[in-house]
């Protein structure tokens, strides 16, 4: 059986370069077996569980991809922490021990999640951006039910970037459509930890459902919660 560096497992598995891969070890982020690794050239095989925040990596030629519509509820982890793992909506015979999300939601946010053991794929979705976040160029679309009427000043800081404590550059700019009068529909190219809801408190209101609607192309186009489904393989190719 072949041996990999640990960093050129991770080259390989997520598409990244072997300095990202290093900086993953480094920041402690890599269990192998349930114990933490530091050492960018410990051993490993395709046999052995590698975990990268939390999230099992592997690398192997058979690919998966599905789409789940998440309730309410369910964490986006195969740790449950008190809440159920969204894994558990997957059928009994569907192996889940090698999948990952591509886009975590929170426990009480619904909508597109997207699965995968495909780490190159996720990567594409979901790169390491700045300030330790998730940082991408792929469309997300989230629909908002608010505290506070969307008044047309927050609309446009929305729509200019905002600053988020702690994070050292402002959000890109949003596209935002009013709904309601406590209900819009946000449009955003990154994904940085808890963002809508940190966007929304920045402008002055507070989010009271959170539903993502799109990731990239996909929408749920019927999924009702709880289901998931296989994508095709065009679905797979427009990321």
């Amino acid at each position: 059986m072949t041996q990999y560096r640990l960093d050129q497992f991770l080259q390989l598995a997520l598409g990244i370069s072997r300095k990202e891969a290093g900086k993953a070890i480094r920041n402690r982020w890599v269990n192998v077996n349930d114990t933490l690794v530091t050492q960018r050239d410990f051993k490993v095989t395709e046999n052995d569980k590698i975990e990268v925040d939390d999230e099992v990596i592997t690398y192997s030629d058979r690919k998966r991809y599905f789409m789940l519509h998440k309730p309410a509820g369910y964490v986006s982890s195969h740790r449950h922490d008190g809440h159920i793992s969204l894994f558990r909506l997957f059928d009994e015979d569907e192996d889940v021990e090698t999948l990952h999300i591509a886009g975590r939601l929170d426990a009480d946010t619904t909508g597109v999640v997207l699965i995968t053991d495909d780490g190159q794929w996720s990567h594409r979705i979901m790169r390491p951006g700045r300030n330790g976040d998730e940082e991408s160029d792929v469309v997300k679309v989230y629909e908002i039910n608010l505290a506070r009427e969307m008044t047309d000043e927050m609309i446009v800081q929305l729509e200019h970037g905002v600053e988020l404590r702690g994070d050292d550059l402002p959000t890109k700019p949003a596209i935002v459509e009013r709904l309601s009068a406590k209900e819009i529909r946000l449009t955003i190219t990154e994904g940085r930890y808890h963002q809508v809801k940190r966007m929304l408190a920045a402008v002055g209101n507070h989010v009271e459902s959170l539903h993502r609607a799109q990731v990239g192309h996909l929408t749920l186009d019927g999924l009702h919660e709880g289901e998931y489904r296989a994508l095709t393989d065009e679905e797979i190719e427009g990321f």
